[in-house]
């Protein structure tokens, strides 16, 4: 027996998204960066050695009184890994948690052109980075002929690389120029990451970074 248009049904779809883990962005006031540039200007102990960045130097900051953890980036972590999302992806020792998160490595990168940071990833649950100085702008970097004739230019850029739910590898490039000073990025420490080098230009970039991790003083048994 056949049915009639009227008498066929019609199928109602739902839909859903998979967890996705979200980077979070914000324009810090300038009185942070003040507070920001105050830690650069003090900071002398060299932090290359334990760095994958392939540039002339990197330094050590002292977080004075705890702020930038207190007011800036310990907010946002703690949203992160306890409250927004599924923590999942949070690494955690299968016996031992801690309660709380604490800055353990802050650092201030000074790149000169044709130096870069090649692909890496951090330690700890969460990282972040804060760019301070731009002085190069991506469209006139993608217009240097070796970058022109390319199908995908990419100096000066800063990228993310994940894999997507199909295993395919994804990137998510970020172009840099001035417009990007005073900018902080929030993301997880094991999201790889990179950036590329830049050319034509004397001027230093100066960016810093940090990672957050488990305070091991706060232990659960």
């Amino acid at each position: 027996m056949q049915t009639t248009d009227k008498e066929e049904k019609k199928l109602e779809w739902s839909n859903f998204y998979l967890p996705n883990i979200p980077i979070y962005q914000t324009k810090l006031p300038q009185d942070i960066v003040d507070r920001l540039w105050g830690y650069v200007d003090k900071a002398k102990e060299n932090y290359n050695h334990q760095l994958a960045g392939n540039i002339e130097q990197s330094l050590i900051l002292e977080d004075e009184d705890d702020y930038f953890m207190k007011y800036v980036v310990g907010p946002i972590a703690d949203l992160y890994v306890n409250h927004a999302h599924s923590v999942t992806w949070v690494q955690k020792h299968h016996t031992h948690i801690s309660q709380s998160l604490k800055l353990s490595r802050f650092w201030v990168n000074f790149q000169n052109q044709h130096e870069f940071n090649p692909i890496h990833n951090h330690t700890g649950v969460v990282s972040f980075v804060v760019w301070m100085k731009i002085p190069t702008d991506f469209m006139e970097q993608h217009e240097i002929p070796f970058c022109k004739n390319s199908n995908a230019p990419s100096a000066s850029d800063f990228q993310f690389t994940y894999s997507d739910m199909l295993g395919n590898h994804q990137d998510y490039r970020i172009h840099m120029g001035k417009y990007q000073e005073g900018w902080m990025m929030v993301f997880p420490a094991q999201l790889r990451h990179q950036v590329y080098p830049y050319y034509n230009c004397d001027e230093q970039r100066v960016s810093i970074s940090g990672n957050i991790c488990w305070n091991s003083e706060d232990i659960v048994v």
